[in-house]
């Protein structure tokens, strides 16, 4: 696939907006019109260029969000799926095949006090 500087740049356009408004649902065709190219061709040239689909990137920004919230954070793990954009459902599923494990296993795992309150038991 042959992409100019000017469709690498409209890639790197489009990271920004997932990586900055992971919580929002940005349709291909809102994206593509946001960064003023075609739809079919930013999708393959971003898939192209990452080696992921535009959703597989943003579920990975969801999923990184999520795992810093889990392990900065009290919240349950259904007000934490809202704030990145998913339903909780989607989010363990989602957290699960990314990981291996449930979110609460990871918050167990990565906060250093439940290790402690762990190790106690």
């Amino acid at each position: 696939m042959k992409l100019s500087n000017d469709d690498l740049h409209k890639i790197a356009q489009v990271k920004t907006i997932l990586e900055n408004e992971y919580r929002n649902t940005n349709t291909h065709s809102n994206l593509a019109r946001r960064v003023r190219t075609n739809e079919s061709k930013l999708r393959k040239g971003f898939k192209y260029v990452n080696n992921k689909t535009i959703y597989e990137y943003l579920i990975g920004v969801r999923i990184e969000k999520a795992k810093e919230m889990l392990e900065t954070t009290d919240e349950p793990v259904k007000a934490i799926a809202i704030k990145v954009g998913c339903d909780v459902s989607n989010l363990v599923k989602q957290f699960k095949k990314t990981t291996g494990m449930a979110p609460l296993q990871w918050r167990k795992m990565h906060t250093p006090d439940s290790t402690h309150t762990f190790m106690l038991e």
